[in-house]
C-alpha cells in the first residue's frame, strides 16, 4: 500500500465506499464488510492502529445502528453497522497506508479545488500542533500537582481546565504562525499541485482495477436482488 500512487488508492476506495454505502442486502452488505477486513490484512497495516482507530469510531457507528434498530428493526440495526463498519475499516486503512501530505496531493491531482485541498492540509497541520500543545499543557498542569477536578461540581478544577483550553489555542496559534511564515519562506503558493509528479504504474491501475472489478460485482447482485 505505501508503494501505491495516493490517487489510485483514493479512487479505488472511495468507489469502494460509495457501493458499499448504497448496499441493502444483507449478504452483499456482509461481503462487503468481509472484503474491507480482507483489505485491511493485505495492507500491512498494523491490526493494532486499525483497532485502535475503529474503536474510536465505534460508538459513532453504534448510535446510528442503534438508532436503526429502534425504528426499523434488529436486521436493519445490523446491517447499518456492517455497512458503516465495512466503509469506515477502508477508509482506515486509505488513511493509515498514505503518508498525509501525499494524500492531500493526491486529492489536488484528482482535480479537487485548490482551495479546499489546501485547506485539508492546513487543518490537519494546526490539528496536530493543537494536539502537541495540549499534551504539553497536560504535562506542565501534572508537574504543578493538578490531577483533574474532583467532580464536575468543582470550580477550581473547572477553572484550570478552562485556563489550560485557553492556554492551549494561544500557543497552537502562535505556533500556526511560524508554520505558516516558514512554509511562505519555502515558496509555497497555497496549491499542492507543484509537488512531486509521478505517473500511475501498472500496480496502480491493478488495485484500481480490483476495487473496480468489486465493488461492480456487488453493484450488479445489489441491482438483481430487485429485478
Amino acid at each position: 500500500m505505501g508503494r501505491l500512487d495516493a490517487r489510485a488508492k483514493i479512487i479505488g476506495v472511495v468507489v469502494f465506499v460509495t457501493v458499499a454505502a448504497m448496499l441493502t442486502v444483507t449478504e452483499l452488505i456482509f461481503a462487503a464488510l468481509a472484503l474491507s477486513v480482507i483489505f485491511a490484512a493485505f495492507s500491512q497495516v498494523p491490526a493494532r492502529h486499525l483497532l485502535k482507530a475503529y474503536a474510536g469510531a465505534l460508538p459513532f457507528i453504534l448510535i446510528a445502528s442503534v438508532s436503526v434498530f429502534l425504528f426499523a428493526g434488529i436486521d436493519r440495526g445490523i446491517g447499518m453497522w456492517a455497512r458503516t463498519s465495512a466503509c469506515v475499516i477502508a477508509l482506515l486503512v486509505l488513511a493509515s497506508a498514505t503518508e498525509s501530505l501525499q494524500l492531500f496531493a493526491g486529492l489536488r491531482r484528482l482535480g479537487v479545488p485548490k482551495i479546499i485541498s489546501t485547506l485539508l492540509m492546513l487543518t490537519y497541520k494546526y490539528i496536530v500542533l493543537m494536539a502537541d500543545e495540549l499534551v504539553r499543557m497536560k504535562t506542565a498542569r501534572k508537574a504543578r500537582g493538578f490531577s483533574g477536578g474532583r467532580s464536575l461540581f468543582d470550580l477550581r478544577g473547572l477553572k484550570i481546565i478552562g485556563y489550560t483550553a485557553g492556554m492551549v489555542f494561544v500557543r497552537a496559534s502562535d505556533r500556526a504562525e511560524k508554520g505558516y511564515e516558514g512554509l511562505k519562506m519555502r515558496g509555497f503558493n497555497f496549491d499542492l499541485k507543484t509537488w512531486r509528479q509521478t505517473r500511475l504504474a501498472a500496480a496502480d491501475l491493478a488495485f484500481i482495477a480490483w476495487f473496480a472489478v468489486v465493488s461492480g460485482a456487488l453493484i450488479t447482485f445489489q441491482l438483481g436482488a430487485f429485478a
